[in-house]
């Protein structure tokens, strides 16, 4: 036969405190390939120690052990993973079943962890489990199984990567006689019709019986060797290792940090909890600026980024007389405004004059008087409320007209005579009389050409001669227009491209160039540091429920010590336990991401409804939404949520990942 095993001055030692203890001295033998061996001898005889060894869960400290050409003592930590991977079957007196899955996922582990396709792992684990006498209770969890299925299970499992070498912690001890009987049975038949070796340790004497050779342990060393059974002729095994490991597939990950999730829910979701309240805090604020911002910049657009409004540059005094006022370096005359209105890129040019406060104004229709404001006849969108709420309810706008009257709709509803409406209104005379502080008045009449929507219910605009009169009235200059010029222009490009270039031009003449584009971008940076403040209360709530997931983790990890151990044995390396742990912690950060945002998402809607009804009740309509999650705050909620488990997830990862397996395996 040839050599399989060989051990050669073969030593362990486990240091206690300041004491060395030896578990093994100076062990020399050799197992052929094939062979059924029993290791016998009393507690703390060094045969659960061998075992480890031999199955590549433990490192001698002196010594050697060969497995054909593969040296064990000199391997490291990936090889061991690879040995352990494919070359080992391990059955344990435990049995050792994960909880969570039934016989035939149980089974198939091995076959997952080399990255085996789902369907082809739960094929051949059905077809041993069918072997070991078990194909009835495929989807039986071990908790509904008897002692002796479980054993039969665990073996299964053992043989279901064709290992080359079964290794049996007593395989009967925590079974009857009977069951006992048909395990041992049932390993021998494997034993002597596929060629596996095989290796039992054992106290009890009938066990042994089945072995070809007992080899007696006693206080670390080989008492002695029994010859009991003729060896029979086994097919011959390949040894050393076929390919390079395989890696568990990073699915199967996902769905075995998804099962596990499962073991407790409550403290899972509880957990999940504060990570829902982070995303919740997070995407409700963040979408509140979100909508803001796009509040305003529609608001903006509804006056016309292409405006510009162009006002004189004055020059500073000389000191003299520090009373005076400064003179405008280029008044915006009538001759400048046909200037600016050749200008290349420049569309149109809106003159203004603006009307002096404090003025006492009487309107009269009809029989009705009431007492009103004249706004000026700048952009509709502005001219009575917020943009969006200034829609033409009738007529013409006012905007660049030289008379005409244009009221504001709720001026307009309180001189409507009953059974009239609107269109009723336009082309109808109106009398004002304007008093001025030292008692002259001033009366003038014009025509209604338009009625616009706004919640004003004083407020009307006139024409830009109209107002050019009753200035010119209240100063008594007739000349200001001449001397002083309009109080701004509105020049409107061609487009937004356009609108850099001209006012390029525009300040060349020396005047004041005021950009709603550049307003806007300052909005917008302070509504963006607005987000980021209320980002931040969102982002510290994460950060605390990290903390949570954490300590959720190491719990978990501390449950289910025994399970990593049974993992690592059945070639689990480091980095996949650490990916499974690590995959659970970002589950529930991402889990919590979705809900959080979700609930988020709603929160935003009820307070952008309790805002809307608040606004029409005040009278403004028009108003966009206040709460706006775009898809970039979507799914970035979500990945942030996912990163903040993972990041948790690291160090409880690592520990998990860092485990003896040895010990693992002891943990109850």
């Amino acid at each position: 036969m040839t050599n399989n095993i060989r051990l050669a001055n073969l030593e362990r030692a486990f240091q206690r405190g300041d004491a060395s203890v030896q578990a093994l001295r100076q062990l020399d033998l050799t197992i052929e390939q094939g062979e059924f061996i029993a290791l016998v001898g009393p507690s703390g005889s060094g045969k659960s120690t061998l075992l480890n060894l031999l199955g590549g869960l433990d490192r001698p400290t002196g010594g050697e052990v060969w497995l054909n050409d593969l040296a064990l003592h000199e391997a490291d930590s990936r090889a061991l993973t690879a040995y352990r991977k494919e070359r080992i079957g391990f059955i344990f007196q435990s049995f050792n079943l994960l909880p969570r899955l039934t016989a035939l996922e149980n089974v198939a582990v091995p076959l997952m962890l080399a990255g085996v396709d789902k369907r082809e792992r739960e094929e051949r684990a059905q077809a041993m489990l069918e072997r070991v006498g078990l194909g009835h209770r495929l989807d039986h969890y071990p908790t509904e199984l008897s002692g002796g299925e479980q054993q039969r299970t665990a073996v299964a499992r053992a043989l279901i990567h064709k290992p080359d070498l079964i290794l049996a912690d007593e395989p009967t001890g925590n079974l009857d006689s009977s069951t006992g009987e048909s395990i041992m049975t049932l390993l021998r038949d494997l034993n002597q019709e596929q060629g596996i070796t095989l290796i039992v340790v054992t106290h009890d004497p009938e066990v042994a019986a089945y072995a070809d050779r007992t080899v007696h342990l006693r206080d670390g060393q080989i008492e002695r060797v029994v010859e009991q059974n003729e060896p029979v002729a086994r097919p011959a095994v390949a040894l050393g290792l076929r390919t390079n490991a395989a890696k568990l597939r990073w699915g199967d990950s996902i769905r075995s940090a998804f099962r596990n999730l499962g073991r407790r829910p409550v403290r899972n979701v509880l957990t999940a909890g504060g990570v829902i309240i982070g995303i919740v805090t997070l995407v409700a604020m963040v979408s509140f600026g979100v909508g803001v911002q796009s509040e305003v910049r529609r608001n903006f657009e509804a006056v016309g980024l292409e405006n510009l409004f162009v006002s004189p540059t004055y020059e500073e005094g000389d000191g003299f007389d520090p009373f005076a006022e400064p003179a405008p370096i280029a008044p915006l005359t009538p001759a400048l405004v046909a200037q600016i209105a050749a200008l290349d890129g420049v569309a149109e040019v809106i003159p203004q004059i603006y009307l002096p406060n404090g003025m006492d104004i009487e309107l009269r229709y009809g029989d009705t008087t009431r007492s009103v404001s004249i706004t000026d006849g700048g952009p509709a969108p502005f001219r009575f409320g917020p943009p969006g709420t200034n829609e033409m309810a009738a007529g013409e706008d006012i905007t660049g007209r030289a008379v005409g009257a244009l009221l504001a709709a709720g001026l307009a509803d309180q001189i409507l005579p009953e059974g009239q409406d609107y269109e009723d209104l336009l082309g109808q005379e109106i009398e004002m009389t304007i008093t001025l502080p030292r008692g002259e008045s001033l009366i003038f009449r014009t025509t209604i050409i338009g009625i616009q929507n706004g919640f004003a219910s004083r407020s009307l605009a006139v024409g830009l001669n109209e107002r050019m009169a009753i200035k010119s009235w209240w100063f008594n200059d007739p000349d200001f227009l001449v001397r002083d010029g309009y109080d701004e222009l509105t020049v409107r490009a061609v487009d937004l491209a356009t609108a850099p270039r001209v006012t390029e031009q525009l300040q060349e003449l020396d005047l004041r160039v005021q950009s709603l584009d550049a307003i806007l971008d300052v909005a917008n940076q302070v509504l963006a540091l607005l987000q980021a403040l209320l980002g931040s209360v969102g982002g510290l709530a994460l950060l605390v429920a990290a903390l949570g997931v954490a300590n959720t983790m190491m719990m978990a990890i501390y449950e289910r010590t025994r399970e990593i151990g049974v993992l690592k044995a059945l070639g689990a390396s480091a980095r996949e336990i650490r990916r499974l742990f690590t995959i659970e912690a970002g589950m529930i950060g991402f889990l919590g991401g979705i809900v959080g945002l979700i609930l988020g998402t709603l929160l935003g809607r009820l307070v952008d409804w309790i805002g809307h009804r608040y606004l029409i009740n005040e009278g403004v309509t028009g108003v966009g939404d206040l709460s706006i999650v775009p898809w970039w705050l979507a799914l970035g909620a979500i990945a942030f949520a996912t990163f903040i488990g993972l990041l948790a997830g690291l160090y409880p990862a690592a520990r998990a990942a860092r485990l003896d397996p040895v010990t693992s395996l002891r943990h109850e």
